[in-house]
């Protein structure tokens, strides 16, 4: 299990409660998976990739409004989304039949994939949100 932390923050309440989000629910994977719960990573891995889609269009949204070129981020959002859906296949592929070594691999692999994101992916735009209020809404 991860906690969330200040330092995933990227200026912006809208954003900042998108990713509490994400990262809620990427633990709830991450139980799932070591509790070998088949039936809850499955509904777990549905609501992830239905926030997903909500926070991609909350973030380009904002990046709209403040005349972010987006090409590159959406581009970012796409490989995230690829990368879980990928997991999500092997993980339903496996049906629960997963060492504990692997089960822990695919949950630090998949925070990771979300906290790169936030830091390294969303850098860029964090930078030009800084200039702005934090409760900014486009």
């Amino acid at each position: 299990m991860s906690t969330w932390t200040k330092q995933l923050s990227t200026g912006n309440r809208i954003l900042d409660s998108e990713h509490k989000k994400l990262h809620g629910i990427i633990n709830q994977i991450v139980c799932s998976v070591v509790a070998r719960n088949v039936a809850a990573l499955s509904e777990a891995f549905e609501l992830l990739e239905n926030c997903l889609c909500v926070y991609f269009a909350a973030e380009e949204n904002i990046a709209q409004a403040i005349n972010f070129d987006f090409t590159q981020h959406r581009l970012a959002h796409q490989h995230l989304l690829d990368e879980f859906q990928c997991m999500k296949d092997e993980l339903t592929a496996k049906n629960g039949m997963w060492t504990d070594e692997e089960g822990e691999d695919y949950a630090h692999s998949l925070m990771n994939y979300l906290i790169q994101h936030i830091k390294e992916d969303g850098k860029p735009l964090k930078i030009v949100l800084d200039t702005c209020l934090y409760d900014f809404k486009p």
